[in-house]
């Protein structure tokens, strides 16, 4: 009986078949996976640099550069400027640790931004004081870092939505 034998010999090479194909799927869809939390962890490696810069030039006793008493930011601007990069480093620190998505990088990049927005209160005076050094300083940090968002998210987003689609589509 060939033609018997021929068929089950024919079933196990189609189970085989499938089986490398699994593989095959699951290795594309892991490989999406890990590019997608590597693109993650650069970005928050990136980002942490710019707290630890940040910080860095936090001063409770900086002056403006235009040296107005009236317009300096002080001491609060000073303290939300530390609180708000802790929290911003928290977010990346928590999103490079425990790959929760995007959403800790989105949180943690409003966080920086805030903090950008006091530092630059801080060299160049108040944002109320309406000097035009410093409202096109806050003005390009917020279009920059808002063009920034709006190509970053939609990319994350989409990786971890294919390699999601990807490993719930191993079976079939």
């Amino acid at each position: 009986m060939p033609g018997g034998g021929g068929g089950g010999g024919g079933g196990s090479s189609s189970s085989g078949d499938a089986l490398m194909n699994y593989e095959k799927k699951l290795e594309k869809a892991v490989g999406v996976h890990q590019k997608a939390l590597e693109d993650l962890v650069s970005v928050n490696s990136l980002f942490t640099a710019a707290i630890f810069v940040g910080l860095a030039f936090a001063s409770a006793r900086q002056q403006n550069i235009e040296g107005n008493k009236l317009c300096e930011a002080g001491l609060h601007v000073a303290r939300r400027l530390v609180k708000n990069e802790v929290i911003s480093f928290a977010c990346y620190l928590l999103g490079t640790l425990f790959t929760l998505s995007a959403l800790t990088s989105i949180i943690g990049a409003a966080f920086l931004t805030y903090s950008m927005v006091d530092m630059i209160q801080l060299l160049l005076g108040k944002i109320a004081c309406k000097d035009t050094e410093t409202i096109h300083a806050v003005g390009a940090l917020m279009a920059v870092n808002g063009l920034a968002l709006v190509i970053y998210v939609p990319f994350v987003l989409h990786a971890i939505f294919n390699s999601t689609n990807i490993f719930d589509n191993l079976n079939e």
